[in-house]
């Protein structure tokens, strides 16, 4: 991974920005964990990453876990994605089990046994993502980001940001049953917290 990180900056620098880099390995370590655990209890075939932009963490996922389907999903497909898979494919990295989709991950239907990441979508992006896995029984990782005042309670008041940050992340996290809550490095970015859910179906 070390060197397949190193080759894509050295040929497309512009596609690894230091922080997107940072935020997505640490979000990549945190959830392959929590993958990892969901897979060995039975949970998991498919990993969908909504809204997942340049879509590095998927190729991560799809490099760790080579038995599952790993599906990313936003609305336009960036070339920094194919350059991934290019500088893959160029050291022997087989990746056959990702993908692309263009879509609004709002018209997918999941499979049975579906994994749902949702990393800084932004308001209501992440609630969308959080109930199609709730629908679904699917388990789910989300890392909120932009929290308006009226999606998921009226108002949070008279506190700091980070303050209403975390107190808004655990609502989230209690609307949606979500078993833990984890944390990337706040040095990374202010919006770390990880809600974890698991399957019920």
């Amino acid at each position: 991974l070390a060197t397949m990180i190193s080759e894509i900056s050295r040929r497309h620098p512009s596609y690894l920005r230091v922080k997107e880099l940072f935020e997505t390995v640490e979000a990549y370590r945190r959830i392959g964990q929590a993958i990892y655990e969901q897979w060995r209890a039975g949970h998991v075939e498919t990993i969908y990453d909504f809204a997942c932009g340049h879509g590095l963490l998927g190729i991560l996922l799809a490099y760790r876990f080579p038995k599952l389907r790993v599906v990313c999903v936003d609305l336009e497909r960036r070339p920094a994605f194919d350059h991934y898979l290019e500088v893959a494919r160029d050291l022997d990295v087989a990746l056959e089990n990702v993908c692309y989709v263009e879509a609004d991950f709002r018209n997918l239907a999941l499979p049975p046994k579906s994994y749902v990441i949702c990393i800084h979508a932004c308001n209501e992006a992440t609630k969308i993502a959080l109930e199609a896995a709730t629908a679904a029984g699917a388990c789910y990782a989300a890392m909120p980001c932009c929290i308006r005042d009226g999606i998921y309670l009226h108002r949070i008041k008279h506190v700091d940001d980070p303050t209403r940050y975390a107190a808004a992340v655990g609502v989230i996290a209690g609307q949606f049953g979500a078993y833990k809550i984890t944390a990337i490095d706040e040095r990374i970015t202010n919006r770390n917290l990880i809600i974890l859910g698991k399957a019920t179906g």
